[in-house]
């Protein structure tokens, strides 16, 4: 099992922390934490869930899917794609 995390601060100066656990090139497990905000609450939750199992290739895809439905304040969709597929290099 291989863990990578990437830290960043993001456009609009919010600090952004994404830890990516990996096995055999899927997900594992990931944590997306740091200075903004999801609504609901619980979308970001949903989001780490779905990307349990991807390949770095369905990363973009299962995080448009997952975030469809969710509002993000200080931090971007493509914020979190960028730094989950950082952490699969």
């Amino acid at each position: 099992m291989v863990e990578r995390s990437v830290s960043r601060k993001v456009k609009g100066g919010k600090l952004v922390k994404v830890t990516v656990r990996s096995e055999g090139g899927r997900i594992a497990e990931v944590r997306i934490t740091g200075d903004f905000f999801a609504h609901p609450e619980e979308g970001l939750e949903q989001v780490e869930r779905e990307l349990r199992g991807a390949t770095v290739s369905e990363v973009r895809k299962t995080v448009e899917s997952a975030t469809g439905g969710v509002t993000l304040v200080g931090l971007k969709r493509e914020d979190i794609i960028e730094m989950v597929e950082e952490c699969l290099e």
